[in-house]
């Protein structure tokens, strides 16, 4: 199993991991950023990947190639949704 990260394009702090099922008919996804809570929700995901197709080592992969987001409104969805997360926390 690789996880496969990628920056957002015209960010330096922001990323997407994200793993394709076995059978490739599923891709799982993380949005995220580069502070300790994106470190956190980052080890969080892979450990749901490795558990959950029961495997004992998950493979990084770090692209190059930057992300682009056609729909900035559902770029804005993410945004907010891990603004809101970390408020909660503190």
């Amino acid at each position: 199993m690789t996880i496969t990260i990628r920056r957002v394009e015209k960010s330096d702090h922001e990323y997407f991991a994200y793993a394709k099922s076995i059978c490739g008919k599923a891709t799982y996804f993380l949005y995220f950023t580069d502070d300790i809570w994106g470190a956190i929700v980052l080890h969080n995901f892979v450990e749901m990947i490795r558990r959950f197709f029961e495997k004992e080592h998950v493979k990084f992969r770090l692209e190059d190639t930057v992300i682009k987001l056609k729909n900035e409104y559902l770029f804005s969805i993410f945004r907010e949704g891990q603004s809101i997360e970390n408020s909660s926390v503190n």
